[in-house]
């Protein structure tokens, strides 16, 4: 799911901060600096909160079907973050996305 740097800048804004969680050794686990960047990102464009959470099941679906189960394991703990930090009006706009992560893990 990384991509090279030419079309980094290319990507969507949400892409670029989901993107940045993720570390290139899983054993160090999710990046929090960057997780705080993307909950705030989160939070302040609430609009994009389902293209966030379809983003990150996309990822966890990529990395299980992989068997990376390290970086699934960072997707879920992200998803679980930004549940935590959202307000209840907005919660409406993950619980799609929280579903399928959850489906998938089963």
């Amino acid at each position: 799911m990384h991509c090279n740097w030419c079309c980094v800048r290319c990507r969507p804004r949400y892409q670029r901060h989901v993107d940045s969680i993720f570390p290139r050794d899983p054993k160090q686990g999710l990046v929090r600096g960057e997780m705080q960047k993307l909950t705030y990102y989160a939070l302040t464009n609430q609009r994009k909160l389902d293209r966030i959470g379809n983003y990150l099941a996309d990822y966890l679906k990529h990395y299980v079907d992989h068997r990376r189960f390290e970086y699934a394991a960072i997707a879920m703990k992200a998803m679980e973050q930004l549940l935590q930090a959202c307000r209840q009006s907005s919660i409406n706009l993950f619980v799609e996305s929280f579903l399928r992560m959850v489906q998938k893990l089963l």
